[in-house]
């Protein structure tokens, strides 16, 4: 009996031995910039890890505590440089490749996906990620509502396994939904864990700014409302300041969950239109992004771009039995579709094609941004510019009321002195015969 009971025990310690670590999420890659990057995974348990980053300047590798949700930053890259990567836990090995971020400000040509709304439509999430497996992005940026009950352990599961393997090559931004905090007092803890980006915000990882080549994202917590607004608000001007002080930067993209122009079922958010888009259009942002409403929608609205896309998977919306005069103003392009977009930036030059998840395109829309400066410099900024509307392959955009160009204004100018003249002889005739 006891050396049964001790045989046991023998084999019970060697299948714990050979128990392989369970690797939950990840590896992942987040926080990308010029000269660094970093890589999350989730364990079943704690484990220490070895993280070994291969590329220009050799191999090297940091040790990595035993940690559940892991998160290693290796620093000291160099810029627009590819690099192959690999996480070693328990004598198993996970591997992926990244590249590096450009110097910040640099003038190259770059790409990048936006897509949201996934919320656990698992086969048309997952439908919608195997085409975007197909591209090449230099990152993707999510708009929100990842999932549809943020304290769900098991919806965020869900998400990752969907995402496992075009997160490994891909860098996420994300931009937090209502879905994504629900629970615990809406406090997104969960997204909080499994996320790491900039701490440059106010309110650590819920907003925050990063730049990329040429351009300055704004990633907004669009969930605060009228609580909070106020130090997001004063945090976004001084970014918006910032980026049009910088001679470094041609673009500013903002992605927020919440859009201000909608024809479906939510309809823009009032509030943020009122207190957001007026300093989109002070300080001539390039385009906003967002999701909350399952649809591809591109609205135009006192010459800037908003763009939703939240067609990442979850029930797909209608539009709205009755929208505001506001929206339906604004709104040049609806479509009720699984998609997501891909922007191209170069030089001066945006194309934004929306694509659905069989690989059509639902439109391309083009701009060419004019200058932008701070306002009351000399230089005219986009929205006063006379920027040149989007031009779309499919459903063209209404055009807006063309200023009048020099030639034009001469014109005009000429006829109004012309028919003062012709005023002026018909008044004196009058006199003359009044006289006689």
């Amino acid at each position: 009996m006891t050396r049964l009971f001790v045989c046991v025990c023998v084999l019970a310690a060697a299948g714990v031995a050979d128990a392989k670590p369970a690797m939950l999420k990840g590896p992942y890659l987040q926080d990308l910039a010029p000269t660094s990057i970093t890589v999350m995974w989730e364990l079943e348990s704690p484990e220490p890890a070895t993280l070994t980053v291969e590329g220009p300047g050799g191999k090297r590798s940091q040790q990595v505590s035993a940690e559940r949700i892991a998160e290693a930053t290796i620093d000291g890259l160099q810029p627009s440089s590819r690099y192959r990567y690999k996480v070693d836990v328990g004598g198993e090995t996970w591997s992926g490749e990244f590249a590096t971020a450009p110097p910040e400000g640099k003038d190259v040509p770059f790409s990048f996906i936006v897509v949201g709304d996934s919320r656990g439509g698992i086969d048309q999430h997952r439908r919608v990620v195997n085409r975007m497996a197909q591209e090449v992005p230099d990152f993707v940026l999510g708009t929100g509502d990842m999932v549809d009950e943020g304290f769900r352990q098991d919806q965020w599961q869900q998400f990752f396994d969907v995402e496992n393997k075009f997160l490994r090559d891909n860098v996420y931004f994300p931009a937090l939904g209502n879905h994504d905090r629900q629970g615990r007092g809406r406090t997104a803890d969960s997204y909080r864990a499994f996320f790491s980006v900039p701490e440059n915000g106010n309110e650590t990882e819920r907003y925050y700014a990063f730049t990329y080549a040429s351009a300055r994202f704004l990633v907004l917590d669009s969930n605060a409302y009228s609580f909070a607004l106020t130090d997001q608000t004063a945090w976004l001007e001084r970014e918006l300041i910032a980026a049009r002080q910088d001679p470094g930067i041609r673009h500013i993209f903002v992605v927020m969950h919440h859009p201000p122009f909608s024809i479906s079922l939510h309809g823009g958010n009032t509030e943020l239109r009122e207190r957001w888009t007026p300093l989109f259009e002070q300080y001539a942002v390039t385009a906003v992004f967002s999701g909350h409403d399952h649809v591809y929608s591109r609205a135009d609205h006192n010459g800037l771009h908003y763009f939703i896309s939240g067609g990442g998977g979850a029930a797909l919306y209608p539009r709205r039995p009755r929208p505001n005069p506001v929206d339906i103003e604004a709104v040049k392009k609806f479509e009720r579709v699984l998609h997501y977009l891909r922007v191209t930036v170069t030089g001066n030059r945006v194309e934004v094609t929306a694509l659905r998840a069989d690989g059509t395109t639902i439109e391309t829309t083009s701009w060419t941004d004019g200058p932008a400066t701070l306002p009351g410099s000399e230089a005219p900024k986009l929205a006063a510019a006379g920027a040149p509307a989007p031009v779309a392959s499919a459903a063209p955009a209404k055009m807006n009321a063309k200023a009048a160009t020099p030639s034009e204004g001469s014109n005009r100018l000429m006829w109004f002195g012309l028919g003062g003249l012709v005023l002026a002889l018909g008044a004196a005739v009058f006199v003359v015969r009044s006289l006689r």
